[in-house]
């Protein structure tokens, strides 16, 4: 099964790297959890596709320019998958360019993305 959830992150990642989209991969009840990223300043905790929408601009707001690439996928097994990725962004107003890279835990269940916790280094994640 394992190896299954992996092909639905990776669909469900290339899908919302390419269009800042939701694929059907992500459940409508997913629920974002930044609880375990150090400096998040708002709510820790987002839920459903509208919730993620709202921490996303949020996220991206401080940018003129914003992207992330998929560095890394991982199989610990069971129903979790871990990504490295990696953002960048133009800072708005400014010629500076800013980039992190992070590590999210996604929980698989029933073929669809249900939960993703956020970490602020891969290392933390694993």
């Amino acid at each position: 099964m394992s190896r299954q959830n992996v092909e639905v992150v990776s669909r469900a990642l290339e899908e919302f790297i390419a269009t800042r989209r939701f694929s059907d991969e992500f459940a409508a009840d997913v629920t974002w959890d930044l609880s375990t990223f150090r400096g998040w300043p708002d709510r820790a905790v987002f839920h459903g596709l509208e919730g993620f929408t709202e921490f996303l601009s949020a996220w991206i707001e401080p940018y003129d320019e914003w992207g992330m690439d998929l560095e890394q996928i991982l199989d610990p097994g069971g129903n979790q998958v871990v990504a490295v990725l990696v953002q960048r962004g133009q800072l708005r107003g400014s010629d500076s360019v800013v980039g992190l890279r992070y590590g999210v835990v996604y929980t698989v269940e029933d073929g669809q993305v249900r939960g993703a916790q956020v970490y602020t280094t891969p290392e933390e994640a694993l």
